[in-house]
């Protein structure tokens, strides 16, 4: 069973951007595997740490089980999914009031950010999201927001 994980932290600038632009300090989601002491994440592409290694004491992590996303799974994915992080889509999100703004939706030029990345996965391991895939993605806050909802005995 995989968890997901939620990073978050008040100092770190990629924190302080989307504090600004989305009123949390979630910057970041991936998949915890306890178990096998492994990250999955999306950073140029999918990627797989060694989670004992990754952590940093300076930033805030929260978890959410996810029974029906596995660590075979994520390994499978990991080895065949060929996208890209979405360098683009992620800078598109400080003009997201502006689109919203204007009745639009946030453009996505189709790159992978790590929400979207752990939406989809959701999606393909059975969970329903407020984002189908071919809705822009939800940024890494959207994503927290609802999990929260959805999950409110997160731990720390």
């Amino acid at each position: 069973m995989a968890k997901l994980v939620v990073f978050s932290n008040r100092d770190k600038l990629l924190g302080k951007l989307t504090k600004l632009f989305t009123g949390s300090y979630a910057y970041h989601v991936g998949w915890l595997c306890e178990e096998q002491d492994k990250l999955f994440d999306m950073h140029l592409t999918r990627r797989r740490r060694v989670w004992s290694d990754y952590k940093n004491d300076k930033t805030s992590y929260i978890f959410y089980d996810f029974p029906l996303v596995t660590y075979d799974y994520l390994e499978h994915m990991l080895e065949t999914d060929d996208s890209i992080y979405g360098v683009i889509d992620y800078a598109l999100f400080a003009l997201r009031p502006i689109y919203h703004l204007l009745g639009k939706a946030t453009r996505n030029t189709h790159g992978v950010i790590c929400s979207e990345m752990c939406n989809w996965d959701l999606i393909r391991c059975g969970y329903k999201t407020p984002w189908p895939v071919i809705q822009g993605p939800p940024s890494p806050a959207d994503f927290e927001r609802w999990v929260n909802d959805r999950n409110p005995n997160a731990t720390l």
